[in-house]
């Protein structure tokens, strides 16, 4: 908190003690009290944006202010729609999970940079200005008027993901823009987080409306490769020699793939690894955005239905630590014994990361 504290003093020479404690409360508890519909809220974005003068400066889009959040800059703000933006600000306030204890340790740091003058403020003032918001219920604070007048601010407070991954929302919503069906793959390395970004998608776009003139559903369906791993009987020698042979490719093109492209309701059975057996089936709607996340899903027999392509990779160890907290030890050995051998050569053999048209770290 300090070295943000600092670095936004440098940026912004005429913050205020206000200004401090307001970056302060964003960074623990984002901007959700300003939020009271999510129809408001874009309004709101809508009306605040007609107002500015557009710079299409991308370095100056995000800006960190620590706790795994960020301020997106309105006035930068270029390749993604204002509907996109209020859904990453709707996300990430229902989904902040701020305490008052952090959110006092950083007001303590504030009164810290006061007494060490690495802060122009106050330290008596500091304190009894704290002190009274305490009170209050620490309420959230506007900018002062001086840091208005200086900088006019213009953002909307964002989990920090959504920076990360900008460029691929940003693909998204080109190809929204252009066709009725898009479907994005989400290969990579166990324990990457193909399934948490899958969810992130899908909570930005999965929208509760009416159809569109083709009898689509607006939102997002995600289909996970697990649900299509071989039934015992299908694993001889043979099909697990070959690449990415553990995956029931066969299946997965023509029951979701051919669901699809299909454009109207389908099922499909998912294999339970428990029972080893398929399930139930699990009714699908038909909508815009599909996601496919899992490891053999950038499969040969199956990468030419995908309109973008994803590989999300990890380093071995942080891989291992993921893995071990998520499955446990006993599981742990099976992955190094087994699986992670076979999708590395997978990765290898078929080249699939320069295949694809975007590749993420997923150490976050």
């Amino acid at each position: 908190m300090k070295n943000m504290l600092l670095k936004h003093y440098e940026i912004y020479p005429k913050m205020q003690l206000r200004d401090a404690v307001k970056l302060a409360f964003q960074s623990e508890f984002g901007g959700g009290h300003m939020i009271r519909s999510e129809a408001d809220s874009l309004q709101r974005l809508k009306d605040e944006y007609n107002t500015l003068q557009v710079s299409s400066d991308l370095n100056k889009m995000f800006e960190d202010i620590g706790t795994g959040m960020c301020r997106l800059n309105l006035g930068s703000l270029e390749g993604i729609s204002l509907d996109t933006v209020n859904r990453f600000f709707v996300v990430s306030a229902n989904t902040a999970k701020g305490s008052v204890g952090e959110f006092e340790k950083k007001l303590a740091c504030i009164i810290k940079c006061c007494e060490e003058r690495l802060l122009p403020f106050d330290t008596d003032e500091a304190e009894a200005y704290i002190k009274e918001l305490k009170e209050k219920g620490y309420p959230p604070v506007s900018h002062s008027e001086e840091y208005r007048q200086a900088y006019k601010p213009a953002y909307r407070v964002v989990k920090a993901q959504f920076k990360k991954f900008f460029r691929l929302f940003e693909r998204i919503e080109q190809m929204l823009a252009t066709q009725d069906v898009l479907t994005v793959a989400i290969d990579g390395n166990s324990g990457a987080g193909k399934t948490w970004l899958a969810v992130l998608i899908k909570s930005v776009y999965d929208k509760e409306k009416d159809g569109t003139e083709e009898g689509l559903q607006y939102g997002c369906n995600v289909f996970p490769m697990d649900h299509f791993f071989l039934t015992p009987e299908r694993k001889t020698e043979q099909r697990l020699n070959e690449n990415g042979g553990n995956i029931d490719h066969e299946r997965f093109l023509s029951d979701v793939i051919g669901g699809i492209k299909n454009r109207e309701p389908f099922s499909y059975r998912p294999y339970d690894c428990r029972v080893q057996a398929l399930a139930q089936p699990i009714k699908i709607l038909p909508k815009r955005l599909n996601i496919v996340e899992g490891c053999y899903s950038m499969h040969p027999n199956l990468a030419e239905n995908y309109h973008l392509k994803v590989f999300m990779e990890i380093d071995p160890e942080t891989q291992k630590n993921r893995i071990l907290k998520r499955n446990g030890a006993a599981m742990l050995k099976r992955y190094v014994r087994e699986w992670i051998p076979l999708e590395n050569n997978y990765f290898s053999n078929l080249d699939i990361k320069n295949n694809c048209d975007l590749v993420f770290n997923g150490d976050f």
